[in-house]
């Protein structure tokens, strides 16, 4: 018999495969995929890559690249070096070279050598757009000549920067003929930002496909055993293996030792089963496997040779046993673990000494010279595998190289961990400052800035902390200024207090006419907008101006402009052609930050005015430079509020629900979290989802409080309070919250429409007759900044004339006004309530083509509940929307029974299920079927949501 196992037999996964197989052949017609591939370790992920790849021989370019497993962080670009390097190895260097021109090639050089002498880096941002920019360029060259599959694996492991480039790809190859798959481990999802960020963000790209691999059925395990074994199984051994496998493809594999046989002794924990083969090899076989799980999951022969100090024949002979018993697969030019589990169970199972010894061996060959290909990794191995010997120094000297390389990277969540090594090892290391040329504070500095850039704001604060205890501020002003700027910054987006003390102080140590004071000048302004505070932030704002000028400085000219337009659109001076202007010069100074801020500046300032094709056209590629520029997490959720907005009041509801689910999958700080809450409780408005609505509410006040959106949180929260109420015909509580909002609106130093437009829709249908008329005194006595607000004003007057006679020609009006915006929501309501006005006056054809083309919009869009009620109200009137006809009643009122009809009637006069059955002679059982068969039809969450939709409509006498 056999003393190997043969190749697992392809088992189950036809669906999957046929999904992927059906992607392909789109690329291959020229639309770029994405197929994000998910499944539980040992649940056969690569095992159907593989098997892809196999029937694709021939038909495509394969290029396979993993990202390696690292407890302290990711390697920085991991699967795109070895993406990069298996093309070198199939086209050599030369033919790589050509495919990309010289620029590109020295782009890609800062990964792989092959590909030549690097570039030079001035500007972050440019830098890795132009990385970014020579990746793209190579794999649409490479999908030119024939599809191009890239395979990137076990992408939860992944650096940020690799996940950003991901998403980069996804959206700039649309027509290329490139597929691009992508394999995760769901449950690592709770655990890691990156992973569940760039999963959901991939999974919305478009082209993309989510596909989850769920374990194997009974007939599958046996198709598996039977390729494992060379010969059908009995079913007994079928049974046994599936009910101890559970389905998952690696535990089936293990449960058969390599003569073929069924193992007998499982073992009660997994971690001991996966060490039970390991065990049972060679105790040499067993110490190399040791030595192998420190250096990663794949490892190169010749590192492997060098740190083993084996020659290749003794090599073979102790690698072959793990070989043999399928602990590890040959894997290019080296050897890789079978499975992570295996890997990091014999990982797990080395105690402290041997861990020191083998890092050290790691350390003293890499100090030899570099890895063959990977130029990026060598100072962060040498960095990590110094730290796991307990050499301080060399990991000090490492972790600074690699950090400095991975700030060149933007690799920002790297580039801090680096910092985080050299500060654990500078207690321990004579002269740290000398051997690096910095000093610890220094160092601190460059770690909160990383942590800002990165978005983890807790570390970053943490390091500016301990960095403003060691600064002496009479000797160096400028570095407290710069730390204070950095903490600033940091409270900003968590919402904390303190932040314009910092920038106060901030501007009193910097006060010499340099970079640093025009730093601050920018970053106080912008706090002082969202704050509301403009003619302070005005001040400021020239005082850059003129200082950009006196530093000769193109970049602070255009924040200064930025600073200049916000604050007129504020006033009501509503010059769009500014930030039309400003944008563009951002984009020719070709400055990422100022780029992602005049970007930003425009759609909000496009938003206010209205112009939400304009929003449509250019925010997503505004989106996207936040991910080329690494500060997707950090602005990424304030650059989509516009754009999901806009689709969102345009009708593209579904689009609007993508964008908010990017903003909210980005993982941003609070300050973000305000922006995809926010937009989370309009959307839920349009749906009419109250529940929904509410808990976007709730998750807003779980945000801290902080001042810096405390006006604008607080108008939000009651308006989405109010709705939530309304709409679950909470009415007590509706006028308890109607007077809220005109006292808040009174005393609030600018108007919120939206606020005022839902406080007096409210207090009409509430008959709260005296609020409603001090709010239409305040609408009368605000000035309107724009067309929007203009909207909004005869919306409220509209809603004031119902408190008597709805005024036909006011809500023509204001159904105009929201057409001319393109807002069909707001336009269907102004159509249903300009329905009933010209019903009331007799004018029945017109009220009858009101409700038709209101009824339309209300479908169009998916706004279930405000359909409903147009089609409650034309069927009040007699008016057949479905037949286009007026005069005839529609079979059923609302789509409910007569019967249905009946209970409503008495569910809106407060009768329960037992009070119903009475006075209808039915049971109370079949009273509370008719009641759920209501709440079902009419699409709200509650029996007083139901009732109060009855006598808002007036489709119910009062009781």
């Amino acid at each position: 018999m056999s003393t190997s196992l043969k190749k697992s037999l392809f088992s189950g996964r036809a669906a999957e495969l046929d999904a992927m197989e059906s992607a392909f052949r789109d690329v291959y017609g020229g639309r770029q995929r994405s197929i994000l591939l998910g499944a539980e370790a040992g649940g056969g992920k690569s095992r159907l890559v593989e098997e892809f790849a196999d029937r694709l021989s021939g038909c495509a370019l394969i290029l396979k690249g993993g990202c390696i497993e690292q407890r302290e962080s990711a390697l920085p670009y991991a699967p795109v070096t070895a993406v990069l390097h298996e093309l070198v190895q199939l086209r050599g260097g030369t033919a790589a070279r050509s495919l990309v021109g010289a620029a590109s090639a020295r782009e890609l050089a800062w990964l792989l050598p092959e590909f030549g002498e690097t570039s030079e880096r001035f500007d972050a941002g440019i830098a890795r757009a132009r990385l970014f920019e020579a990746l793209r360029k190579l794999f649409e060259e490479l999908a030119r000549e024939m599809p191009l599959v890239v395979v990137v694996e076990d992408i939860h492991w992944a650096d940020q920067a690799t996940c950003d480039l991901l998403r980069f790809l996804t959206t700039r190859l649309k027509k290329s003929r490139m597929m691009l798959i992508v394999t995760y481990r769901p449950e690592e999802t709770s655990g890691s930002n990156a992973l569940r960020t760039t999963i959901a963000d991939l999974s919305l790209s478009e082209g993309a496909e989510m596909l989850k691999l769920p374990r194997l059925k009974r007939a599958e395990v046996a198709a598996q055993l039977e390729g494992l074994l060379g010969r059908p199984p009995t079913p007994a051994v079928i049974n046994e293996v599936h009910a101890r496998c559970c389905g998952i493809p690696l535990f089936t594999e293990a449960l058969i030792d390599a003569s073929g046989s069924l193992r007998t002794d499982f073992p009660g924990s997994l971690n001991d089963y996966l060490l039970k083969g390991v065990r049972e090899i060679p105790a040499s076989t067993a110490g190399l496997l040791k030595v192998m799980a420190l250096g990663g999951p794949h490892i190169a022969h010749a590192l492997l040779r060098s740190v083993a100090d084996k020659s290749d024949l003794e090599l073979a002979e102790l690698l072959k046993p793990a070989i043999l018993t399928g602990i590890l697969v040959p894997d290019g030019d080296g050897y890789a673990f079978r499975h992570a589990l295996i890997h990091e169970a014999v990982r797990g199972d080395l105690i402290a000494g041997e861990r020191m010894a083998i890092h050290r061996a790691y350390a003293e060959v890499l100090e030899r010279g570099p890895l063959p290909s990977y130029r990026v990794w060598h100072s962060v191995a040498l960095a990590r595998h110094w730290h796991g010997a307990g050499q301080a120094e060399p990991c000090l000297r490492w972790a600074w190289q690699s950090a400095v390389e991975a700030a060149a990277t933007f690799a920002y969540a790297d580039q801090m961990e680096m910092l985080k090594l050299v500060l654990a090892a500078w207690p321990d290391v004579d002269h740290a400052a000398d051997l690096i040329g910095a000093d610890h504070c220094r160092v601190l500095e460059l770690a909160a800035d990383a942590a800002c850039w990165a978005a983890e704001a807790e570390q970053g604060l943490a390091f500016v902390e301990r960095a403003l205890a060691e600064v002496d501020a009479e000797r160096d002003g400028e570095q407290l200024a710069a730390l204070l700027l950095q903490r600033a910054v940091m409270r900003q987006h968590t919402l904390t207090p303190g932040e314009i003390a910092d920038l106060e102080r901030a501007l009193d140590h910097a006060v010499a006419p340099t970079r640093l004071r025009a730093d601050g000048l920018g970053q106080f302004s912008r706090a002082l907008i969202l704050r509301g505070e403009f003619d302070r932030a005005r001040l400021l704002g020239d005082e850059l101006k003129d200082l950009s000028e006196r530093l000769d400085d193109e970049e602070y000219r255009i924040e200064a402009l930025i600073v200049a337009a916000s604050v007129d659109m504020a006033a009501g001076n509503s010059r769009i052609d500014a930030f039309w202007n400003v944008a563009k010069r951002a984009g020719q100074a070709s400055i990422g930050r100022v780029e992602v801020l005049a970007g930003a500046a425009l759609l909000q300032a496009l938003l206010e005015t209205g112009d939400y094709a304009q929003i449509i056209d250019i925010g997503p590629a505004i989106f996207a430079q936040t991910v080329e520029f690494g500060q997707a997490r950090y602005i990424g959720a304030i650059v989509g509020s516009p754009l999901c907005r806009a689709l969102l009041a345009v009708g593209r509801v579904s689009e609007a629900v993508e964008t908010c689910e990017r903003m909210a999958a980005l993982d941003p700080l609070p300050l973000g979290l305000v922006h995809v809450f926010e937009c989370q409780a309009e959307i839920a408005l349009v749906l009419g989802d109250s529940d929904r609505v509410a808990a976007a509410a709730s998750a807003s006040r779980a945000l801290p409080p902080g001042p810096q959106v405390a006006g604008r949180m607080t108008a939000n929260l009651l308006r989405f309070d109010l709705e939530s109420t309304a709409l679950a015909g909470d009415m007590d509580q509706s006028a308890i919250l109607i007077r809220s909002a005109s006292t808040q609106l009174e005393k609030q130093g600018g108007v919120s429409w939206p606020l005022l437009a839902s406080a007096m829709r409210v207090a009409i249908d509430t008959n709260r007759k005296d609020v409603a008329q001090q709010l239409a005194d305040l609408a009368a006595r605000t000035p309107c900044r724009n067309v929007v607000e203009q909207a909004e004003r005869l919306t409220v007057s509209a809603e004031m004339s119902r408190a008597t006679v709805s005024d036909l020609d006011a809500w023509e009006a204001a159904a105009q006004s929201w057409a001319d915006l393109s807002q069909p929501f707001r336009q269907a309501y102004a159509l249903m309530q300009a329905g009933s006005a010209a019903v009331n006056a007799g004018k029945r054809a017109r009220g009858a083509d009101h409700f038709g083309r209101a009824a339309d919009l209300a479908h169009s869009i998916g706004a279930r509940l405000l359909a409903n009620q147009i089609e409650t109200l034309a069927a009040k009137a007699r008016i057949d929307l479905r037949g286009g006809k007026e005069g005839s009643t529609p079979k059923a009122k609302l789509g409910l029974t007569d019967r249905e009809f009946e209970v409503l009637r008495l569910v809106a006069a407060g009768q329960s299920n037992r009070e119903i059955a009475d006075n209808l002679f039915i049971s109370s059982k079949t009273a509370s079927v008719h009641v759920s068969n209501i709440l079902s039809k009419l699409a709200v969450p509650s029996r007083g949501a139901a009732a109060a939709m009855a006598h808002r409509l007036r489709i119910v006498d009062p009781a």
